[in-house]
């Protein structure tokens, strides 16, 4: 079993979803598989999603799988901060966060969680 951890809570206008353990295409896809469900579950469109996955970033065809496997439900969602904690996974976060906006999934890279929080307090009521 891949090492996996992933918590939800819900705040005013969106879901805080934190997710660590071993960054592999599959927990990934699990990971933004489940937070979906649960934005449907409790009628919550915005997302606050801190990644804390570790070990080798993924290379491009992982990005690419991930996010195809992820973009249709993404797209429906309102708003997705996405908080990337390992520094060396900056550039790849920022190249997850193109391919995704490329396939009209309203996501933003932020530094941290209070940066990502403020943005989506700004987001219009669903």
């Amino acid at each position: 079993m891949i090492d996996y951890r992933l918590t939800l809570e819900e705040r005013p206008g969106y879901l805080h979803a934190k997710v660590a353990g071993e960054r592999t295409p599959e927990n990934a896809m699990r990971c933004l598989d489940e937070v979906y469900a649960a934005c449907v579950r409790t009628g919550l469109a915005n997302v606050l999603l801190e990644m804390a996955f570790t070990g080798p970033s993924l290379g491009a065809p992982g990005i690419f799988r991930v996010i195809e496997h992820a973009s249709a439900n993404g797209a429906r969602l309102g708003r997705i901060a996405y908080v990337e904690a390992s520094l060396d996974g900056l550039q790849r976060a920022k190249f997850a966060e193109t391919v995704a906006v490329n396939r009209a999934v309203n996501v933003r890279l932020f530094e941290d969680a209070a940066q990502a929080a403020a943005w989506l307090a700004t987001a219009p009521k669903r």
